[in-house]
C-alpha cells in the first residue's frame, strides 16, 4: 500500500508540473501571437500609408492636369470666338471667363446638392433611441407584472 500512495503522490506532482508547463507555454504562445499581430499590423499600416500617399500624389497630378486642360479649353473657346467675329482682345479674355463660369456653376451645383443632403442627415442615433425606448417600455411592463399578479 505504501508503494501505491507514493505512486499517487508522484503522479499528482507530475500532473501539477504538466499543468504549470502548459500554462507557461500557453502564456508564451499568446505573447508571441500578440507580437506577431503587432508586427503584421505595423507592416500593413506602412504599406497602406504608402498606397495612400500614391493616391494623394495621383490626385494632385490629376487636378493639375484638369486645370491645364481647362486653360486650354478657355484659349480654344477664345480662338473660336475670334473666328466668329469678336475682336482678338475680347476673345482672349472672354473664352477663359466662359469656361471659368461653367466650371464654377458645376462646382456650385455639386456643393449645393451636397449641402442639401448633409442638412437632411441627422447626427441623432434614431435606431438606438427607438431601441432604448422599447427597452424602457419592456422594463416598465416587467416591473408592473408582479403588481398585477398580486392584485
Amino acid at each position: 500500500m505504501k508503494m501505491n500512495m507514493n505512486t499517487d503522490v508522484s503522479q499528482s506532482t507530475s500532473i501539477a508540473d504538466l499543468l504549470r508547463d502548459l500554462r507557461d507555454e500557453a502564456a508564451t504562445l499568446i505573447k508571441q501571437q500578440i507580437t506577431l499581430a503587432k508586427v503584421e499590423i505595423q507592416e500593413t499600416g506602412s504599406r497602406m500609408g504608402s498606397h495612400v500617399a500614391k493616391i494623394a500624389v495621383g490626385g494632385v497630378v490629376t487636378f493639375v492636369g484638369a486645370i491645364v486642360l481647362l486653360i486650354g479649353v478657355g484659349h480654344l473657346l477664345g480662338v473660336l470666338l475670334e473666328s466668329a467675329g469678336l475682336s482678338e482682345d475680347t476673345a482672349q479674355w472672354l473664352g477663359p471667363v466662359i469656361v471659368g463660369l461653367v466650371v464654377a456653376l458645376v462646382g456650385w451645383l455639386m456643393l449645393s446638392k451636397a449641402k442639401k443632403a448633409l442638412a437632411q442627415e441627422s447626427v441623432v442615433p434614431r435606431q438606438t433611441i427607438e431601441t432604448l425606448k422599447a427597452d424602457q417600455q419592456w422594463a416598465r411592463n416587467k416591473l408592473q407584472q408582479p403588481h398585477e399578479s398580486t392584485t
